[in-house]
């Protein structure tokens, strides 16, 4: 299985309501196959390849989502802040 997106918890980018109101949080989601947004809603155009759980052991376990992109960068996300899809 793979991961094809992930989205955030509690985390994203916040929004104003407009006319001084209050404002909301929209999640930040990321998605296979298509472009990388910055935290804005505006496009990096980069196009995401694949996205890997990572697990690390030193002393402590610590699990990450590796986010593979076109420009050839990795992000590394905590996988305590993120929900991931999962398909075939």
């Amino acid at each position: 299985m793979k991961i094809v997106s992930l989205q955030s918890v509690g985390l994203g980018a916040i929004f104003s309501g407009g006319n001084g109101t209050t404002g909301f949080n929209e999640p930040y989601i990321i998605t296979v196959g298509e472009n990388l947004y910055d935290g804005r809603g505006y496009s990096l155009d980069i196009t995401v390849t694949e996205i890997v759980k990572q697990t690390f052991f030193d002393g402590l376990e610590f699990q990450s989502y590796l986010v593979i992109t076109s420009d050839g960068h990795i992000r590394v996300l905590p996988a305590d802040k993120y929900i991931a899809e999962w398909s075939e």
